[in-house]
């Protein structure tokens, strides 16, 4: 039992050694991708709304307009997060 513990713990010790590099190297970069992945998927969610809109797969309710002008809004913060962070 101890053996295995121990296992375990040094399992941990890899990983937050292993994760505290990977912020340290890189992680404004890899911040920065992520946030442009992020806007791009919001961006592309949001076309996708409108799209269904325009074909008349369904019809423009309240909920559906919502929801694609809160992912353009969210498309553009994370857009404007990767620039700043570009800077910074």
């Amino acid at each position: 039992m101890a053996n295995k513990r121990g296992v375990a713990q040094g399992c941990r010790s890899v990983v937050d050694e292993r994760g505290s590099s990977a912020n340290e190297q890189g992680s404004a970069s890899e911040k920065r991708l992520y946030e442009k992945w992020l806007s791009a998927l919001c961006a592309g969610m949001a076309i996708f709304g409108v799209g269904v809109m325009l074909v008349g797969y369904k019809a423009p309710t309240v909920g559906l307009v919502a929801t694609v002008v809160m992912l353009v809004g969210a498309s553009a913060l994370f857009a404007i997060k990767a620039k700043q962070n570009m800077r910074g």
